[in-house]
């Protein structure tokens, strides 16, 4: 048996991957696939990781995660879906930079877990977008608390990249710009669950309710369907064709007031994400996705 660990981040797919996969566990349990909700593991992997941090162990470990999520003899794969195996939402920016306390908790996991070889999962986002979508999720004085402590400079998804790769090295990693999403939905369905079902998975357009109007998502999906074998740079074009169309300003609209940037320093964000994600890219070791 082997885990996929999909860590988020926070406020990129907002769960809609394990959903989708969910929503098809019938034909991914016949693959010996189980793709468990997010409440019967979470709380199961932060005690044990938190009992290794003060010096103790968890040598049952293995089988309790097996049992919580409904594994048996049969499985040979189990999802695990949620960013808060990183951390709760708060934290996400605690000591003013990216989840900065992410290497730690991913070194418990690689000692939990050592009986299962381990594939993770990771999306980013431009921090110019992440933060103030953060932000609004959270109360005023936690807002207020992070804002004091935030370092523009600090943030750099490639520290939160090198530190799981330096705590779980043995372990692959797939890594992918939460804004290009669209063009990769349906090819990370498949890397995610370990599984191509014939005719793809069910419930696999409704992610662009996300990004459009009402009404778009069924003509992009009857558009596709209808042309099953284009080729991966058409099919891109299409896809882009139906957001130009059909996207929805007030679905992606970020207030950007509440972390108190003006637009040259939302430039500047963006920019060094941009940086950013080039060195993401280029580390050895780790398979980084691109439309």
């Amino acid at each position: 048996m082997d885990i996929a660990l999909h860590l988020g981040v926070h406020l990129t797919d907002d769960g809609q991957l394990r959903g989708c996969l969910q929503a098809n566990k019938r034909i991914l349990a016949e693959q010996g696939i189980v793709v468990p909700r997010s409440r019967s593991f979470q709380n199961l992997f932060r005690a044990a990781a938190n009992d290794l941090a003060v010096g103790g162990t968890a040598p049952d470990f293995a089988t309790e995660l097996c049992t919580a999520v409904g594994a048996s003899a049969a499985t040979r794969r189990v999802i695990c879906s949620t960013p808060a195996l990183l951390c709760t939402l708060p934290e996400a920016l605690e000591h003013g930079a990216l989840y900065a306390g992410a290497g730690a908790r991913l070194a418990a996991y690689r000692t939990l877990l050592s009986a299962y070889p381990t594939e993770i999962f990771l999306a980013i986002r431009n921090p110019a977008s992440f933060v103030p979508a953060l932000l609004a999720e959270l109360e005023p004085a936690d807002r207020g608390a992070i804002l004091s402590h935030l370092r523009l400079d600090a943030l750099r998804w490639s520290v939160l990249v090198q530190d799981i790769r330096k705590a779980w090295p043995e372990a692959p990693m797939t890594v992918w710009c939460d804004e290009d999403t669209p063009f990769l939905w349906h090819r990370l369905l498949r890397l995610l669950s370990g599984h191509k079902p014939h005719g793809g998975f069910d419930n696999s357009f409704d992610w662009f309710n996300s990004v459009m109007i009402a009404g778009g998502a069924e003509k992009l999906e009857t558009y596709l369907r209808a042309r099953p074998n284009l080729e991966e740079d058409i099919r891109h074009q299409i896809i882009s064709a139906f957001l130009d169309k059909f996207g929805d300003d007030e679905k992606l609209d970020v207030d950007v007031s509440l972390a108190g940037w003006d637009e040259a320093q939302v430039d500047a964000i963006s920019e060094l994400y941009e940086q950013d994600v080039a060195l993401i890219a280029q580390m050895p070791g780790l398979r980084f996705l691109q439309p």
